[in-house]
């Protein structure tokens, strides 16, 4: 993440979530995003067997499980169409300045995990970054006569959102629409206010059925946070905007029910839309919650809900859930 964007104060920030709305982006619409950014590989893929996602294997080299990092890090395995399988790291960079080590941590990653699992690994890298000039795509070293090299695939969306994607209306590229002018508004709460409401205005005019259009405005919502009063704002206009077109609200229940605790007054009702948000992302990770397991969520204190947003990116299954709740609820 930029140098500008890390000293701004969380007011500024508007409580900004690139890496976890990129994160779930990926982990719900793989393929998509595969075919949009990277298509040489995308025709490589037998998309019938579905990807598996390597969480625990990318954590014992980048990090633990529920330490976001500030970029998104991503390991997930699918089959070829000839029949071979492959280990597949996605690296998703989000910032606005030049990093001169990029490239060298780009190949330890993908050195440490075929060392550690023997496996040979791709390496693609989506540049999500404001620097239209800034493109690492190869690590090198070389001294006397020794020579290590690892070139990478990139992905610069700042190419293509002006040009072969000026009238994309795909999942993907409104994902990338969001990023970009989250960056360009950080700092600036009314700018992304406006941005926020052109971006989701433009939603109705591209033929989406309610299903998907709620789906890439929850996205959107994730990745551009805004200030409250403007959240407040924004929910008017979009609520009056609708009726104008006739079309169904897509603003998620959790947000009403976090605006209703706020108005009164009452913390709980912020907490309760934190919960049933977390159970509703839950349930589209690890299938239909028990309900048991469900109780034992929602009576859990504020610190254990927290760690439990941070940690359930992670999660592949129900057994992953159940053993974190193991693990951290005595």
């Amino acid at each position: 993440m930029s140098d500008h964007l890390s000293e701004l104060s969380d007011d500024d920030r508007q409580d900004s979530d690139y890496d976890g709305a990129w994160k779930e982006a990926l982990r719900s619409h793989l393929r998509r995003f595969i075919e949009k950014f990277f298509p040489r590989l995308a025709v490589l893929i037998n998309w019938s067997i579905e990807p598996e996602w390597l969480d625990k294997e990318i954590s014992q080299v980048i990090g633990q499980p529920g330490n976001r990092n500030r970029e998104v890090d991503v390991l997930f395995r699918v089959h070829l169409i000839n029949g071979d399988e492959q280990w597949i790291l996605c690296h998703l960079e989000i910032q606005t300045s030049y990093e001169a080590d990029f490239a060298v941590r780009v190949d330890q990653y993908n050195s440490g995990l075929k060392w550690l699992f023997r496996r040979e690994v791709l390496t693609l890298v989506i540049l999500a970054d404001l620097r239209p000039d800034w493109r690492p795509s190869e690590y090198q070293f070389e001294l006397a006569g020794f020579e290590s090299r690892l070139r990478f695939p990139i992905c610069k969306v700042l190419d293509h959102m002006d040009n072969d994607w000026a009238e994309d209306t795909s999942l993907p590229v409104q994902v990338v629409r969001a990023q970009i002018a989250a960056l360009r508004t950080a700092g600036d709460p009314e700018a992304r206010f406006y941005a926020k409401t052109q971006l989701v205005r433009n939603l109705y005019k591209a033929g989406y059925n309610a299903d998907e259009l709620r789906e890439i405005f929850r996205l959107i919502d994730w990745m551009m946070h805004l200030r409250h009063d403007l959240g407040r704002r924004f929910v008017f206009e979009l609520t009056t905007f609708e009726k104008e077109q006739h079309m169904p609200y897509v603003t998620s229940v959790e947000r009403f029910a976090e605006e209703r605790g706020r108005e009164q007054g009452l913390e709980q009702g912020r907490e309760q839309g934190t919960v049933i948000l977390m159970l509703r992302q839950l349930t589209r990770r690890c299938g239909p919650l028990p309900v048991d397991v469900e109780q034992q969520i929602r009576q859990l204190a504020l610190p254990q809900s927290q760690s439990l947003g941070e940690a359930l990116l992670d999660f592949q299954s129900l057994a992953d859930l159940q053993k974190w709740l193991s693990k951290e609820v005595v």
